[in-house]
């Protein structure tokens, strides 16, 4: 896993919101029944069949979707309309202090709690008290109880749950059983609920290893949904101070007309399946993620996701680093077309490279599997930064290089080649650093020219995040059409875009594509001295 992350829960409190229970809890305070001894009670279906069953709770469902396709409706109308300005997708930087407002975001100017329907929140770290500013909850002056907020991170970078439960935090790597979880999660539930309001709902994926390490808000408003996947933890380091990136989409209400022939694309499926990997409650996201809601059609991009975990026959494509090599082989490139290609990497952590299998891995689903000459040269430059461009940085930058880490035990011992690729920060912001996960595809000899492709989201260069690309067993894989690897060794829950490079530009306000880029290009090759002694 990448511990460099993890080891953050050891330095700081992060707070997290409360854990959603099976909802006894809502319905107790909300049922007409709980309250009215005389009310005639049911009788058991004692007979009904689990055909019968299955098709009672099918109708149940479909009229409770009817209903909140009105109530959505209704909403739409009562309230006010926000431009939908993010119709065509954007890629954004961090507005940090000394970057002016071209191409860049702050989060808040993202989020409209008076015009905001339902909002789906998800970061390895947040800063509750005062990202929760953002929103219509208790702690606010404008409480909404008619917009449910539903908020998940990883449970060991909440100390307040452990604190509501009673309990220590687990040191280091070490995770609680599934008893002990469940407890924790029942206890913050309560505490959070109390203090954020009853239109909080909290989850956290339970996790054997490795962390939850996506980064992503939805927002429903009335007549579309916002979609923003970024690398920044909800904190203020990465939010306002640090060199980040957001992929924006507004997605339009479909009209019962446009409905009836709309085919669901590709990423609203691969979202809905993420969601459900992270244990994200169906109730608070399948009505607004359904087939007829918001029209996902002018998507330009293509989601990666990492879920914990080796990945197999029909499904060793759905993740990781074989799904980045399925879309860079299927949408970006062409078998009968393919240039030499080189990678610009830059990262908050950087895995363990001594493992020389997993670069080649890596370079080899960074061009699709279509280019095999990466196998015998690393084409890859690293944008890394040293201690002397912390020791430069402002006091924000510097505060914020805890988060950044590499895993290589021992770099002198690398071989030269692998120290080779090591090149030096320099944000354009002078003094920021970063939390980014930028991955560019570039055209070998071509460093200025458009990129084949652009990545950006959580994943870091890691196993963990990436996972290990290896032969398969099953000996049906070709008869299936399997393909001949399947995917090991991934611990984290991850999620980015694939950009293509055509459409880079149309995404950004300046119609220069290294505009996407926060440092300084070409990036300044770190020196030999540094490099024996890093």
């Amino acid at each position: 896993m990448d511990e460099q992350e993890m080891e953050q829960r050891n330095r700081e409190p992060a707070f997290v919101p409360v854990t959603l229970s099976s909802g006894a809890h809502k319905r107790a305070a909300t049922s007409p029944e709980s309250n009215d001894a005389d009310r005639p009670k049911k009788k058991p279906k004692m007979d009904e069949t689990k055909e019968e069953k299955r098709k009672r709770r099918a109708a149940k469902l479909a009229a409770d979707l009817r209903k909140t396709n009105q109530d959505i409706m209704s909403k739409a109308l009562n309230r006010t309309r926000l431009p939908m300005i993010y119709r065509g997708g954007a890629l954004r930087l961090t507005r940090t202090p000394g970057r002016d407002r071209v191409n860049t975001v702050r989060l808040e100017e993202l989020i409209h709690p008076n015009e905001l329907e339902a909002a789906f929140v998800f970061a390895f770290c947040i800063a509750g008290p005062v990202f929760f500013q953002n929103f219509p909850l208790k702690t606010t002056s404008n409480h909404r109880l008619d917009c449910q907020v539903v908020v998940g991170t990883d449970l060991y970078m909440d100390q307040d749950a452990f604190i509501f439960a009673k309990t220590q935090r687990p040191e280091g790597q070490k995770r609680l059983s599934k008893e002990d979880f469940e407890r924790v999660e029942r206890a913050s539930h309560l505490g959070y609920k109390d203090l954020y309001g009853e239109n909080f709902h909290a989850f956290h994926p339970y996790m054997s290893s490795g962390c939850a390490h996506s980064k992503i808000l939805i927002l429903v408003y009335p007549g579309f949904m916002r979609l923003v996947i970024t690398s920044a933890n909800l904190l203020n380091s990465d939010t306002e101070y640090g060199d980040n990136h957001y992929y924006i989409q507004d997605f339009p209400a479909l009209s019962l007309e446009a409905a009836r022939s709309y085919e669901k694309p590709q990423l609203q499926t691969d979202l809905c399946a993420h969601l459900q990997d992270l244990g994200c409650p169906k109730e608070f996201w399948r009505p607004y993620l359904k087939k007829h809601v918001f029209d996902f059609s002018e998507a330009k991009v293509h989601l990666v996701t990492s879920k914990p975990g080796s990945h197999s026959k029909e499904n060793s494509e759905a993740y990781g680093q074989l799904r980045l090599r399925s879309i860079v082989r299927d949408h970006i490139l062409s078998d009968d077309n393919v240039p030499k290609m080189e990678f610009e990497v830059c990262v908050g952590s950087v895995g363990r490279l001594e493992n020389e299998t997993f670069v080649k891995n890596m370079l080899e689903s960074c061009s699709g599997g279509l280019q095999k000459h990466v196998e015998r040269q690393p084409a890859l430059k690293m944008v890394f930064p040293t201690l002397s461009d912390v020791k430069e940085c402002n006091i924000h930058g510097q505060l914020a290089s805890s988060n950044i880490g590499s895993h290589i035990q021992d770099f002198s011992a690398l071989p030269n080649a692998m120290k080779e690729i090591f090149y030096h920060y320099k944000s354009k912001d002078l003094g920021c650093l970063f939390h980014m996960k930028l991955i560019l595809a570039l055209r070998a000899g071509h460093p200025k020219e458009l990129p084949l492709y652009a990545y950006v989201g959580s994943h870091n260069f890691s196993k963990s995040a990436w996972g290990s690309a290896v032969p398969q067993k099953d000996k049906r894989a070709k008869k299936e059409g399997w393909g001949e690897l399947r995917l090991e060794g991934m611990t984290n829950f991850e999620c980015g875009v694939v950009v293509p490079g055509e459409w880079v530009v149309p995404m950004l306000e300046t119609g220069e594509w290294e505009e996407l880029v926060p440092y300084v290009r070409p990036s300044p090759e770190n020196i030999p001295t540094w490099r024996t002694s890093f």
